[in-house]
C-alpha cells in the first residue's frame, strides 16, 4: 500500500486548483486490479455566494423586452440575497416584485405582478440547475445554496477509467465533496468508507496531475488558495 500526501502548494506547474506534482521517485503499479482512494481533502471555502462575472446576473422578459440585473459580489445569507435581488428587480423591471428565501427549505421564490419569463443570466442558470416550478408570473427554486460553491469535484487524468462516470460524462472524476461548511472555514471531506476507484493497469509515472472543478465541471481557477489530501493506492 502506498500513501501520497498531496498539496497544491508543492506543485511544479499549474495553479492552486489545476496542478502537477513531482514524485520523489517513479511510481510503478505493476499488473491490474489495484485500487485507490482520497481522504482528508481540505478546501478553504473562500468563494463568495455571488462572484462578479461568474454568477451575478439574471435576465427576465416582460412583454417583448428583456431586462438584466447584476447582483453585487458579496457573501450573502439567504434572506439578504433575496432582498437584494428583489430591490434590483423593482428598480429595473416593470411590475411589483417579491423574492423570498425560505431558509429551512433552502429554497427561493420569485414573483411579479406582471407575467415574466427568465431568459438568461449566470445566476439564473445556477438557480435553474436544480428542479424548479414556474407559472406565468412566478418561479419556485429548490436547493438554493448560499455557501458559495456547493459542490467540488476532484479529478485526475492519470486515473481516468471508463468505469467512472462523472459530470458531463467525464471519466476522470475521483470524488465529489458537497459543501457543508460556512464561508471562510475549511471543508474536510473523505470518500465514503470502503469506497475505492480503479488504478490503470501497469501505471508508471513521475508526476501526478489533479484538478478541482465545480458542478458544471469548470476548473475553479484561483478561487481556492490551495487544496491538500491523502492519496492511498492499494
Amino acid at each position: 500500500m502506498r500513501q501520497i500526501f498531496v498539496d497544491s502548494r508543492d506543485r511544479v506547474s499549474g495553479t492552486t486548483t489545476a496542478f502537477s506534482i513531482q514524485l520523489p521517485e517513479t511510481l510503478v503499479i505493476e499488473g491490474s486490479g489495484h485500487k485507490a482512494r482520497i481522504d482528508q481533502l481540505r478546501i478553504p471555502l473562500s468563494s463568495p455566494t455571488i462572484e462578479t462575472g461568474d454568477n451575478d446576473t439574471i435576465q427576465v422578459r416582460v412583454g417583448a423586452t428583456n431586462y438584466t440585473i447584476t447582483i453585487p459580489q458579496a457573501q450573502y445569507d439567504g434572506p439578504t440575497l433575496a432582498a437584494t435581488i428583489q430591490g434590483l428587480l423593482n428598480a429595473t423591471v416593470p411590475g411589483a416584485w417579491t423574492v423570498i428565501y425560505v431558509t429551512n427549505r433552502i429554497a427561493m421564490t420569485m414573483s411579479c405582478s406582471n407575467n415574466f419569463t427568465i431568459v438568461g443570466g449566470t445566476y439564473a442558470a445556477q438557480l435553474m440547475f436544480h428542479p424548479y416550478t414556474s407559472t406565468a408570473n412566478s418561479y419556485a427554486f429548490t436547493y438554493v445554496s448560499v455557501l458559495g460553491i456547493d459542490m467540488f469535484y476532484l479529478l485526475s487524468s492519470k486515473f481516468s477509467t471508463l468505469d467512472t462516470i462523472g459530470p458531463n460524462n467525464a471519466h476522470d472524476t475521483l470524488m465529489c465533496a458537497p459543501v457543508t461548511s460556512a464561508f471562510g472555514s475549511i471543508l474536510v471531506a473523505d470518500m465514503p468508507y470502503n469506497t475505492w476507484f480503479d488504478v490503470p493497469a501497469n501505471m508508471t509515472t513521475q508526476q501526478l496531475d489533479f484538478q478541482l472543478r465545480d458542478r458544471w465541471y469548470d476548473v475553479l481557477s484561483n478561487l481556492v488558495p490551495n487544496i491538500s489530501f491523502l492519496l492511498t493506492i492499494d
